[in-house]
């Protein structure tokens, strides 16, 4: 009975995690076109919004993880070992790529992160500065890191290949 739970948790915490990433998907795919400082501003909020949740749900969707493993007795299993270097690998790439709009609330006069320290809000700068640091942001590696990795995840913990 304990492992339907865990299974559930874990299942539930994945669905969670990535619904809470919805609004900075969206607004990933959305920014570059954008020219309006107050939507790219709204942008910027909604999709830090979730935070809390995401990462509440990052931390379930690992631990039941680790702790099915540990029930289900999977550290021998290589598929085990490389799902959860892709899933480490995700988490810090995300961390590294988030980098860039961090810096644009910067620009456009929003509070910031500053490693783990929330800044005020600076005075916001030039359009063409705002629209030349907007221009540099490339979606590519989100996708490919944030959708496709836990898309092998997934396949890894479905078929067990190895």
């Amino acid at each position: 009975m304990l492992g339907r739970w865990l299974l559930f948790i874990h299942v539930l915490s994945a669905i969670t995690f990535f619904l809470a990433h919805g609004a900075s998907a969206a607004m990933i795919f959305r920014i570059r076109k954008e020219t309006n400082l107050d939507r790219i501003r709204a942008m910027l909020d909604l999709s830090g919004a979730p935070t809390m949740l995401y990462m509440i749900s990052f931390v379930l969707l690992v631990l039941s993880g680790v702790v099915m493993t540990f029930q289900l007795r999977l550290w021998t299993k290589g598929w085990i070992w490389l799902s959860i270097l892709l899933i480490a690998f995700v988490f810090f790439w995300m961390v590294r790529i988030s980098e860039p709009y961090k810096q644009l609330r910067r620009l456009v006069g929003l509070p910031y992160m500053e490693g783990n320290k929330e800044q005020p809000a600076e005075t916001p700068a030039g359009e063409d500065e705002i629209a030349e640091h907007m221009s540099k942001l490339d979606v590519r590696p989100a996708v490919i890191v944030g959708y496709v990795l836990p898309v092998i995840v997934l396949w890894l913990m479905f078929f067990r290949p190895f």
